[in-house]
């Protein structure tokens, strides 16, 4: 695995592969990798003949635990890891992105929207517990009319059901009991639906009731069931629904969601 800094070398190194004809995948990371990260390049690694690991903060504050994050990318196939120096992606950028749903975010938008103009993938990867990362990606490659394919990929989880990932090591012990309400409730959700629930109202209910097992620590924000490909909302039950579930503990935000399948026979 090569560890490199530039931006026009790993655009080279895209080029090259490309012009053999080469499959280019993209892991977008902040640094800090685990297991969770380990499990998308592995993914990645099946599917793409060049696999692309970045270590990009949108704020452009340097990477921590950079010897770690080496060892996690390599150990899980990587080929590059890019870890452009601190400060701004685009020297002097003129522009930036806005996504309308959380224009708050436009930091982070806008850091995607440079990593994918300046790498050129061909699809990129991202833990399906990062539902709102996936779908500002899916957003960016849309409006931008980037040729770049947006996957999500099942993430490890600890025994607790909550996956890998900052919420799992930032939580203490009651406060990572109260997070567990959110994998519980998908699990009850999925089993609901399993058994012919075709309702996403009452299924939407079931999911909040369920979540009430968290107490006062767990905040919820949000349930919502939405169209896994678009992520768009659904409100009939005639094809394969995500939902999912945002809260906080502690502070920490907690989104995890599970995919509910239709019987379409």
């Amino acid at each position: 695995m090569r560890v490199i800094a530039t931006s026009e070398e790993v655009r080279h190194q895209v080029e090259v592969a490309h012009a053999r004809g080469d499959r280019v995948g993209l892991v977008p990371t902040r640094g800090d990798l685990h297991e969770g990260h380990v499990a998308i390049v592995r993914r990645a690694r099946a599917q793409c003949d060049l696999v692309i690991v970045t270590i990009v903060r949108p704020d452009g504050t340097p990477a921590y635990h950079e010897r770690s994050d080496e060892t996690f990318a390599r150990g899980a196939g990587a080929d590059l890891l890019w870890r452009p120096k601190p400060g701004p992606l685009v020297e002097h950028a003129t522009i930036q992105v806005v996504p309308t749903r959380q224009p708050e975010l436009a930091h982070v938008a806008t850091a995607d929207a440079q990593q994918l103009g300046i790498i050129r993938p061909d699809v990129v990867y991202v833990g399906d517990e990062h539902y709102d990362h996936a779908r500002m990606l899916r957003d960016v490659t849309r409006d931008l009319l980037l040729q770049v394919e947006v996957r999500t990929v099942a993430t490890p989880r600890d025994p607790d059901g909550i996956p890998l990932g900052s919420a799992s090591t930032e939580l203490h012990a009651g406060a990572r009991e109260a997070a567990a309400a959110v994998p519980r409730a998908l699990e009850a959700v999925a089993l609901s639906a399993a058994e012919g629930e075709r309702s996403l109202f009452r299924l939407r209910a079931r999911a909040e009731a369920r979540l009430a097992d968290g107490g006062s620590e767990l905040l919820v924000e949000d349930v919502a069931t939405v169209d896994p490909a678009t992520f768009d909302p659904i409100d009939v039950f005639d094809r394969d629904v995500l939902m999912v579930v945002r809260a906080r503990v502690d502070g920490v935000p907690i989104v995890d969601s599970r995919l509910l399948h239709a019987d379409m026979g």
